[in-house]
């Protein structure tokens, strides 16, 4: 994604949400200093290969996450697609045995537990913002080889791929690489956040008013990406 492309959609969600872009900024540049060791050249590349020309199912998590995935396990034309968990989703998919290849996350919906899937051989993805600073300053030294995303300007470490929920973002990210289709499992966006969302609420509950906005900001940017002539998209009933 182009920084000329996506500035004036940003600014319009920071006008919506009335976040401080100058802590987005500060949040990126911890981001990079904290990934000023880690080649992303060799993970980059691992994105390519493994999503160029290949089925990917983006797993949100919503409260039809539980329903997608047991869709997904009894029917065979899923075999063999790359799996790609939204934040708290990778919880659900090791709940299930289900492999995971790239988990896109804030790190709120995994907290601590993202250094058990990072060596099962899970690639991180982990994205910056302006209220994940003392999440990343916590965790990230010990999650080993990870990428590093960002919503403002990108730096050499944190890259711009568009998307501003987790799951939309990762939406975006597999679109860069050429998927054969992408499809969509817990996706909802809607005014209800699943259980999986967060570990400390163990129950699918209503958003709130600013959970709602970003989800219907979420939506809208998904809308805008599947309306790409040169994308397939599935939506899982």
């Amino acid at each position: 994604m182009d920084w000329l492309e996506w500035e004036p959609l940003y600014r319009d969600i920071v006008s919506k949400l009335s976040l401080d872009v100058s802590l987005d900024r500060t949040a990126t540049s911890i981001l990079t200093k904290m990934l000023r060791n880690c080649d992303p050249e060799p993970l980059l590349n691992q994105l390519k290969n493994k999503i160029n020309g290949q089925d990917v199912i983006v797993f949100g998590a919503g409260p039809s996450l539980d329903r997608h995935i047991r869709l997904v396990l009894s029917e065979g034309g899923y075999t063999g697609s790359v799996h790609v968990a939204a934040d708290g989703a990778v919880r659900a998919l090791h709940e299930y045995n289900m492999h995971c290849d790239f988990l896109v996350t804030d790190l709120d919906g995994v907290g601590d537990d993202i250094t058990q899937y990072a060596e099962t051989g899970v690639l991180p993805v982990i994205h910056a913002h302006g209220n994940n600073i003392a999440l990343l300053k916590r965790i990230l030294p010990s999650v080993g080889p990870a990428l590093g995303s960002t919503q403002v300007q990108p730096t050499k470490r944190a890259f711009l791929w568009g998307g501003f929920t987790d799951g939309d973002r990762a939406c975006y990210m597999v679109s860069e690489y050429r998927p054969r289709r992408i499809i969509l499992a817990g996706m909802d966006f809607g005014r209800v956040v699943g259980r999986w969302s967060k570990p400390d609420r163990p129950i699918d509950h209503p958003a709130d008013e600013r959970k709602a906005a970003k989800l219907e900001i979420g939506r809208s940017l998904l809308t805008r990406l599947a309306a790409r002539s040169d994308l397939s998209f599935v939506f899982l009933p």
